[in-house]
């Protein structure tokens, strides 16, 4: 933890008191004002990201969408058989985390994008949390389920293990560490810079939701305007509920994305009919007990670490980042 006098010398503020107008200044003091794009980037670089990332996702959507559903050539995606999972890391890879880079770069140069991908791989944290973030969310939601009247049912326990296992390193690998990295670890982080944890999490649930609404056209039902506005007010709900939670997660464990990102995989692994819980608890209440699950985590995690989920906490964080960089090789000095 870095002293409050250091951390306000990083920061380059007087003693007795943290400037709330430097407004997480001191993390781009050095970049130099851009033109154009740049300069739209480095001024407004939430605006961009959701401007820029969410248009460019909605145009791959559009295209393997328009394949999947065969109103153009689809032979490349007719051999993938396209999921709306494979269409979400699509969307990460080629869309949002470039863009999150990109807007990073431009507003914090290139130590911002080393701080992004120093943070993506920490991994030495408190061994609770990585216990917390592997069991947390499904022993909660199968024993909501169970105390309201769902069953517990037999499992081959090593075939299960194995198969969860499988599924979540690659949902936690391939998706969602970089997906944290867009809404986690640049868009939340960002603006909890100027505002309330909860109340980014709710800013961040409109773009949240809208990057996740091409899925309605991959679930091989009729899509109506009225599908469409239900499925988002659905998404936008639920990603209040969740953007809190992995909010308050990022702050408990020291502005890890990596850890974020293992309890998203989590999270997805945990619902569905093919998901941890539904393979040990029979029954229709385990959809419900998810969400409850995901407020009372979040809740519990707030509680227990309120110093940590204020805006002055973010910015120690902030200039632990810059510590960081001054102490520690960078990533291209580290791999030569």
């Amino acid at each position: 933890m870095v002293p409050a006098a250091e951390q306000r010398q990083i920061l380059g503020m007087p003693d007795g008191q943290l400037d709330e107008s430097q407004k997480g200044s001191s993390m781009n003091k050095h970049v130099p004002a851009r033109r154009g794009l740049h300069g739209i980037a480095q001024r407004h670089p939430i605006a961009t990201l959701s401007v820029a990332g969410v248009g460019i996702a909605y145009a791959f959507a559009s295209v393997w969408g328009l394949a999947y559903h065969g109103w153009i050539s689809g032979e490349i995606i007719e051999g993938l058989g396209i999921h709306p999972q494979q269409v979400t890391a699509g969307v990460m890879m080629l869309a949002l985390f470039p863009t999150a880079v990109y807007v990073t770069w431009a507003s914090r140069g290139r130590d911002g994008v080393r701080d992004l991908f120093r943070r993506m791989l920490r991994w030495r944290v408190n061994p609770g949390w990585w216990i917390t973030a592997l069991v947390a969310l499904p022993l909660l939601t199968a024993g909501i389920a169970v105390l309201a009247g769902d069953t517990l049912q037999p499992v081959d326990l090593p075939s299960t293990f194995v198969t969860q296992l499988l599924l979540l390193a690659e949902t936690f690998l391939l998706i969602n560490v970089f997906e944290e990295a867009v809404w986690a670890g640049v868009f939340q982080s960002t603006l909890e810079r100027r505002h309330n944890l909860f109340a980014v999490a709710a800013l961040s649930a409109v773009p949240f939701a809208l990057v996740h609404l091409p899925l309605e056209f991959f679930m091989g039902v009729e899509v109506t305007l009225l599908g469409l506005a239900v499925a988002f007010a659905i998404y936008f709900v639920f990603g209040i509920l969740v953007r809190s939670m992995y909010g308050t997660f990022l702050r408990a464990t020291g502005d890890s994305i990596l850890l974020v990102g293992l309890l998203h995989a989590v999270f997805n692994r945990t619902t569905g009919s093919d998901g941890i819980v539904a393979a040990f608890v029979e029954g229709d209440v385990r959809m419900l007990a998810q969400p409850i699950a995901v407020v009372l985590l979040t809740v519990t995690i707030a509680i227990v670490f309120r110093g940590r989920m204020t805006k002055e906490h973010r910015r120690l964080l902030d200039a632990q980042q810059v510590e960081e960089r001054t102490t520690a090789p960078d990533l291209v000095s580290a791999a030569r």
